[in-house]
């Protein structure tokens, strides 16, 4: 496969390197018994299963008592302060949707205790492919979304991370999971936290990440595990711990990415680092582990790996190169280095650390071009079934085939990638030479961009921070300025203001290909006389209708 080892020796950045981030993650109060507090609604729900439990337990007396406990990442927010939604319900002697089916038959009964009416119950069956192997059965109690799923242990083979699975224990159940403050239970019964780990508490009040099981056992069997523990370092602001963050740098554990894990959930989970708070935290932590590669990838299909690699030779030793010569790695650590200084940017750039705090696509966009400037002009084919446009940017296919981001986006940011050295052409020109440009020349430069200008602008400035030109934040600053003074900002929104209807009326002509490059006539004479009327512009384009005729 294409790339699947690395060379593991690159720059680091070490998280306690990186300037303090204005997120603060929650602190934990805990004692010996840490205590949970439930919601009204949560209360209305613990209270419904309890009841139903001693009512099973009661009747059908049976050898091991029915015993419930909320787990996962429910118990972890509730600890820290916040509230969850995530209500997954772990039972220890029946399936998840056998227990849900008893529930309802029980809310049938006793409809007048609580008011509730039983919901339909969602089977999730198992279905490998789509890593559905729990047989997880979901419904609604007072309007919450509730999960019921089996106490389980699992088996993992070489090849694949979607395990055997069978009835477990709770401390099987809590050893199989990614972390120690993540395998937190509540026992609904007796209303208290179990930690079977024995670290989970002390981790989580600690702010560490460490692994129930030997890291790198955890990480072979399913190596998503450690984008998990990077996305949940990221959220809270915590540390993952020295031999488990040694481990995720392991080459077999790079090789099993590629094996195990589908594009797809490497893709959810970027996404919620790229839409969290503070991304940089991720971003740092993958350069650290030498995982850029299998993230940042650009096809998983082979067929089309080898097909480029026979047919596309002098770009794919290209696009290889970057990889194997930690050209990416490196670059990324320089991105974050410089992303990271607010201090110094917000004094030039104030505005891109207000896009970075509150507008998540723009946030995303920005550093996605900007990790992925090292692909720039570099073209895949895509579709060796095609003899014509068969060939995209590789940066477009790491967005969209190995990210698995939207169409929307892969292409918004191929361009920019693509258009940092002809933006930075147009600010060398503006500082040098405003005289020959035309108000139109600046505008439909930047209508290519779509509305996207800005995250270009950023981009292309970064791209010169890297190469030391520090004195171009004050060219870039100066052309930002000029854009908004004349209104050039929203010139993506503008249209011809005469339409094509209207325009082949009063010329007397039938609509054809004229009347398209008449429309970009007309914009690029509006942006060029701002103040002008439409009596004016049919002037000027009666007299190169011509031309184009």
């Amino acid at each position: 496969m294409f790339r699947i080892l690395r060379n593991i020796s690159t720059n680091k950045v070490a998280l306690t390197q990186l300037k303090k981030f204005d997120f603060k993650a929650p602190k934990m109060c805990i004692d010996q018994k840490p205590v949970v507090q439930l919601n009204s609604v949560e209360q209305k729900v613990c209270q419904l299963l309890i009841d139903f439990t001693n009512d099973y337990n009661s009747e059908q007396k049976p050898t091991e008592p029915l015993e419930l406990r909320i787990t996962g990442g429910w118990v972890r927010d509730k600890l820290l302060g916040s509230e969850s939604h995530d209500l997954d319900i772990a039972i220890n002697i029946m399936s998840g949707e056998n227990f849900a089916t008893k529930l309802n038959d029980f809310l049938q009964i006793h409809y007048d205790r609580y008011n509730l009416k039983p919901h339909s119950i969602h089977k999730i069956d198992k279905n490998p492919e789509k890593s559905k192997h729990l047989e997880t059965a979901t419904t609604k109690l007072f309007d919450v979304e509730v999960d019921f799923v089996n106490l389980r242990s699992e088996e993992y083979t070489e090849n694949s991370r979607i395990p055997t699975v069978e009835f477990g224990t709770p401390e099987q159940d809590a050893l199989r999971r990614d972390a120690t403050l993540n395998a937190l239970f509540y026992n609904i019964s007796k209303k208290e936290v179990e930690d079977f780990t024995g670290r989970g508490i002390e981790d989580l009040s600690a702010g560490i990440l460490r692994t129930p099981l030997p890291p790198r056992k955890t990480f072979l069997d399913d190596p998503l595990r450690v984008l998990r523990l990077i996305r949940f370092a990221s959220r809270f602001n915590f540390q993952i711990e020295d031999s488990v963050k040694n481990a995720m740098s392991d080459k077999d554990i790079n090789k099993a990415f590629y094996t195990k894990i589908s594009r797809e959930r490497i893709g959810v989970e970027m996404e919620k680092i790229f839409d969290g708070k503070t991304p940089l935290i991720g971003l740092s932590l993958i350069q650290e582990t030498c995982i850029d590669n299998v993230i940042f990838h650009w096809h998983n299909d082979q067929s089309i790996i080898d097909y480029n690699e026979e047919s596309n030779p002098q770009q794919f030793a290209l696009i290889n190169e970057i990889y194997d010569k930690n050209i990416l790695n490196d670059h990324l650590w320089k991105v974050i280095s410089i992303v990271k200084d607010r201090e110094l940017l917000s004094l030039q750039l104030p505005t891109l650390f207000d896009k970075l705090d509150n507008d998540q696509s723009f946030k995303r966009m920005y550093l996605l071009s900007s990790i992925l400037l090292p692909f720039q002009n570099l073209m895949i084919i895509w579709n060796p079934k095609k003899k014509m446009n068969n060939t995209i940017p590789v940066t477009e296919s790491i967005v969209k085939d190995g990210l698995k981001m939207s169409k929307n986006e892969a292409v918004v940011v191929s361009q920019i990638v693509n258009g940092i050295e002809s933006y930075y052409e147009l600010v060398y020109k503006f500082k040098n030479d405003r005289v020959s440009l035309k108000r139109s020349d600046i505008g439909n430069f930047l209508r290519d961009f779509k509305g996207n200008w800005e995250i270009a602008h950023y981009v292309s400035l970064l791209n010169q921070l890297l190469a030391n030109n520090e004195a171009a934040m004050n060219d870039y600053s100066h052309f930002w300025n000029f854009i908004f003074e004349e209104k050039l900002d929203v010139c993506h929104t503008l249209r011809p203001m005469i339409d094509g209807k209207k325009m082949a009326k009063i010329l007397d002509l039938k609509p054809g290909p004229w009347l398209g490059k008449l429309n970009e006539y007309s914009v690029t004479w509006q942006l060029d006389n701002p103040e002008g009327s439409e009596e004016e512009l049919l002037d000027h384009l009666r007299e190169i209708l011509p031309t184009l005729l």
